[in-house]
């Protein structure tokens, strides 16, 4: 391609090889009949079924069509990272490579955006077609992420939307190690719209994200955008120490009026363990902190590309 599309796809592939031919037909027939130039970029998140041969095989036949290969596995929002990095568009699309999303409507979003003049329209899954569980849990990661960190999301709201080239040239400014593709979005403050869309079935692959996982990652969101937790420990801390101080008043009492007859009363052992075991949990947050400046003061890129399907002269 010689010159730059209008519209750039970027779209993280892991565990979800057999849905690559789909995605670009899928891609491809979004666009047929409309005036939009358009580059798909796959981006290879080193997924356990090695999708790279497929992805180089479909660059070679459609040259819309850019795979990127990180050396390793960073995980989704790094690997959309990558891809933001290379796109080209004056827009950018960012969506599932399992076509829950359907890239039949980012003519429409791109419509929406002109019409409504915002840099983003982003995509409200609505009801989705996906187990209890998996809709359960996805719903409880974001209102931890909400009463944590402060930030109000949409629990509807993911990755699937489209973004202006502004917004993503200010999202490439960004030098956290840790990204989360809508928090960052609503923290430019630039306007943004929605676009209410049912999700669709899963066209292959089952999803990679378990409650061990959300939760991690839930942690590394509101440590990286949010000091809350330290505030939180604080009025903890100053709770229990209010505590203490009555409770200690009442034990006076009652050591005066002579109704402890047993030296050693058990409970101090137990408050003991307790109140050690809370300082513990306490530093444990801090240490959290401690260790994301260490991870920022090391300064390493955050995303390694191994190779790429574009020629040396980004053609």
């Amino acid at each position: 391609m010689t010159t730059s599309p209008v519209i750039s796809i970027v779209s993280p592939v892991y565990g979800c090889r057999d849905c690559l031919e789909a995605l670009v037909d899928g891609v491809a027939k979004a666009f047929d009949g409309t005036p939009l130039d358009w580059e798909l970029v796959l981006v290879d998140d080193r997924g356990p079924d090695d999708p790279w041969a497929v992805i180089e095989d479909l660059a070679a036949r459609d040259p819309r069509v850019v795979g990127i290969r990180l050396s390793r596995n960073h995980g989704q929002h790094l690997a959309i990272w990558a891809g933001l990095q290379a796109a080209r568009g004056d827009w950018v699309a960012v969506l599932d490579c399992d076509l829950q999303d359907d890239p039949q409507v980012i003519p429409e979003l791109h419509a929406k955006a002109l019409a409504e003049k915002v840099d983003a329209v982003v995509v409200d899954r609505g009801d989705w077609i996906d187990s209890v569980a998996r809709r359960q849990a996805s719903r409880g990661f974001y209102w931890m992420i909400q009463k944590l960190s402060g930030l109000t999301l949409n629990h509807n709201i993911g990755n699937f939307g489209l973004y202006s080239r502004r917004l993503v040239d200010l999202l490439l400014t960004f030098r956290d190690k840790e990204v989360f593709l809508p928090a960052m979005v609503l923290i430019t403050g630039l306007p943004r719209s929605e676009y209410a869309l049912t999700r669709g079935d899963r066209h292959a692959g089952a999803s990679s994200y378990r409650l061990a996982s959300l939760l991690r990652m839930a942690l590394y969101i509101v440590i990286r955008f949010s000091d809350r937790p330290l505030k939180l420990s604080i009025v903890v801390g100053l709770a229990f120490s209010l505590f203490a101080a009555f409770f200690s008043v009442l034990l006076l009492f009652a050591w005066a009026l002579g109704s402890f007859t047993v030296q050693g009363w058990t409970s101090v052992i137990l408050s003991i363990w307790f109140l050690s075991g809370l300082i513990l949990a306490v530093l444990g947050v801090h240490g959290f902190y401690v260790g994301r400046i260490f991870s920022e003061v090391q300064d390493r890129p955050r995303i390694f590309v191994e190779t790429t399907t574009l020629a040396k002269d980004g053609s």
